[in-house]
């Protein structure tokens, strides 16, 4: 493993254990059991090593959603094979790693405006393939509506998941195997609507 992947992993290890604030250069230098010196000369800055962070985690999205394809005869088969590909991304400790980094990033004043737009653009790659399956799941030609609706919804209840068990609250659980055959239910129902469609 190279110095810069070992800084990379130690970064993004440390920001879901002890999160974003805590996850300063020394901490990721510790962790990945380099110098202090060693993770300036890989990356030079902190906002060059959280650009760095994100990009590696939409690789690993990119290499997840390029070649994948939805499966199934009907609607609610397909949005269930849809769901098997991007669930476990956004149901992921690292998808939180990535949301924190880019939130913060977006609202400090320092952050340049070279950095956002390579956030921007790396992230542009894999949604190419994201909208392709979420037309693949609808079938026909779907509308923008559609495609944005079955998205959010997806997302929505993956990340409502893993919010359930990182948080827990009394008389709450994270949905069972059950909740998500009757969303996904849902969702297909309502995505076979004629009206998204054009």
């Amino acid at each position: 493993m190279s110095g810069r992947t070992q800084i990379i992993d130690a970064a993004i290890a440390s920001i879901l254990e002890v999160g974003f604030y805590r996850s300063s250069t020394n901490e990721i230098a510790r962790r990945a059991n380099v110098s202090w010196g060693a993770l300036q000369y890989h990356f030079g800055t902190r906002e060059a090593l959280l650009l760095a962070v994100v990009k590696e985690l939409d690789r690993r999205f990119l290499d997840a959603v390029q070649n994948a394809n939805v499966e199934g005869d009907t609607m609610e088969r397909r949005i269930t094979s849809l769901y098997r590909i991007l669930g476990p991304h956004y149901d992921g400790p690292t998808f939180l790693v990535r949301l924190q980094i880019v939130l913060n990033l977006q609202h400090d004043p320092n952050t340049s405006a070279d950095v956002m737009a390579e956030v921007a653009e790396h992230a542009a790659k894999s949604e190419v393939h994201v909208r392709r399956l979420l037309a693949e799941a609808i079938g026909g030609r779907p509308n923008k509506a559609a495609i944005d609706a079955l998205f959010h919804g997806l997302r929505g209840f993956a990340l409502s998941q893993q919010f359930s068990r990182s948080v827990p609250t009394e008389g709450y659980r994270a949905p069972g195997p059950e909740a998500l055959k009757l969303f996904l239910r849902g969702l297909a129902a309502t995505e076979s609507a004629p009206q998204l469609k054009r």
